[in-house]
């Protein structure tokens, strides 16, 4: 029976048990292009990597593709992940492969020290049921290969967690030195660490040292350590963004990530728990989820998770526009949300409950996650990653055939980089509605060569182009006709 070859694994070699099925299901699709879900995000942190190979190892300097004809520097989180492919890329040469190896190297140390984490605070047989379902739910799965900083996030935050503890047991000062290196690592990777790491370290600190907390010297330099190098890194940032004018838009540009007023509302809530219910648990797990969050626990240091898990979803109301939008932004909540669903297997899965038969309720919970995540990833994330239905694969092979290395082009994708990475072309991006003859003109003065674009697709993940869309595109190649006979794209020579 599959339970009992899990159990086996269980009292022999948990660890390798887990680092061994968490490899075979993140491979699959391994050569994947950057298409597919998010792929944006992930042509733009491979765009980086990119140009640290091709410009120079500038780790202070990262450049993304749409900057026109500058030099692309643009505001960013810290480009570690991105400038740790680029080294890669030296001994092996380019090739997404290399970006997707990281992410799961990075996923294997993360089950690595999630599990050494929940075993000190509760116990060994709890850690491999969380790390379990860690290493086969759907999202964990997806977003632990994709070429974007995510998994580096939890990795960095786990350790950041898991040493901070060691310091407070043994007070040995090494400890808390690495831990302060991954927390900064995490908290210039994204921001909100330092809410949902930090909240969860001052619980630990204040249980250990209760008011003494104040008058720990360690601790002060500690969080001065992390404050510096954030603020530090992120001044520079936006100096980067007032000299270049490119940003993700932190400080500067139009996006708008602090919409609060959608916090105060239905939708706002049902969107974001839905989507964790349905694909983060995979459905199944997530009553599991509810039920550990009532089991008893054992010592104020367990409380931990509680605290953790609270503080994530502290962060998506601070940043409630972002949170709503990317359903990797609830990804954080993985590390301490499936501690919950490990108590609860551990609790009950060998115990005589055979009144209620909670074991096989479970063991088919179980099963049923399994298959529901699977479809989950096949059809919403490895489906997206078929190269024969890209119509963007599809363009950006058109675009290298029929235009010059080098060339600037205006690609009208939105703000989708997608097409610019995988063409391996650099210029501008706009949406199908707001080009203008007026910001043709604009462009080709400053250099650009290409009007590119589709009839079927604005950003990769917009498939729709409606008509009044088709007609300005229609207009514009009057006066700079196709010279590509494709009926569904355009590249215009300028």
């Amino acid at each position: 029976m599959l339970i009992d070859k899990i159990q086996k694994q269980i009292q022999k070699s948990p660890i390798l048990f887990l680092i061994t099925l968490s490899i075979s299901v993140r491979l699959y699709n391994i050569n994947s292009p950057i298409i597919g879900i998010h792929s944006w995000r992930q042509a733009d942190t491979a765009a980086m990597a990119r140009n640290f190979y091709e410009n120079g190892f500038n780790l202070f300097y990262p450049q993304i593709d749409w900057g026109g004809n500058s030099l692309g520097y643009c505001e960013t989180e810290f480009p570690i992940y991105s400038f740790i492919v680029a080294i890669f890329y030296k001994f092996f040469g380019v090739h997404e492969l290399f970006g997707r190896l990281t992410s799961i190297l990075f996923s294997l140390l993360t089950i690595f020290f999630l599990y050494k984490l929940i075993s000190k605070y509760l116990d060994h047989k709890t850690a491999f049921w969380s790390c379990l379902l860690f290493a086969i739910l759907p999202l964990t799965v997806y977003y632990s290969r994709t070429f974007q900083p995510e998994s580096m996030l939890l990795m960095c935050s786990i350790i950041g967690v898991y040493y901070f503890t060691n310091w407070l047991e043994s007070e040995k000062l090494h400890f808390l030195f690495i831990s302060a290196i991954f927390v900064s690592l995490a908290c210039l990777i994204k921001v909100l660490p330092i809410i949902y790491i930090g909240i969860p370290l001052i619980y630990l600190a204040v249980n250990k040292f209760h008011l003494k907390i104040f008058s720990q010297i360690s601790l002060w330099f500690y969080s001065l350590f992390i404050i510096f190098t954030l603020a530090l890194w992120y001044y520079h940032a936006h100096q980067i963004y007032l000299e270049y004018g490119n940003t993700f838009g932190f400080w500067g540009g139009s996006t708008n990530r602090y919409q609060y007023n959608i916090i105060f509302t239905f939708n706002f809530w049902l969107e974001i728990i839905s989507r964790t219910a349905i694909r983060h648990f995979a459905i199944f797990m997530f009553p599991i989820f509810i039920a550990g969050l009532f089991i008893p626990r054992k010592s104020q240091e367990e409380y931990l998770f509680d605290v953790w898990l609270l503080s994530v979803i502290l962060t998506w109301v601070l940043v409630p526009t972002t949170s709503l939008v990317h359903e990797y932004y609830q990804l954080p909540m993985m590390l301490p949300g499936v501690v919950f669903i490990g108590k609860v297997f551990s609790k009950y899965l060998n115990s005589d409950h055979q009144r209620l038969n909670i074991s096989k309720i479970l063991v088919t919970s179980l099963c049923l996650c399994i298959t529901t995540g699977s479809i989950i990833y096949s059809v919403d994330y490895m489906f997206k990653e078929s190269t024969d239905k890209s119509e963007v694969i599809k363009l950006a092979q058109l675009v290298k055939q029929n235009t010059e290395p080098r060339s600037l082009i205006i690609s009208t994708t939105g703000g989708d980089p997608t097409l610019l990475y995988l063409s391996h072309q650099k210029g501008w991006l706009i949406n199908h509605s707001d080009i203008t003859e007026e910001y043709i003109i604009s462009r080709i003065k400053l250099g650009a060569n290409y009007l590119v674009g589709s009839f079927k697709f604005v950003e990769s993940y917009n498939l729709f182009v409606n008509d009044d869309q088709k007609q300005k595109i229609t207009s514009i190649l009057k006066k700079y006709p196709n010279t590509v006979e494709n009926e569904n794209s355009f590249i215009s020579k300028l």
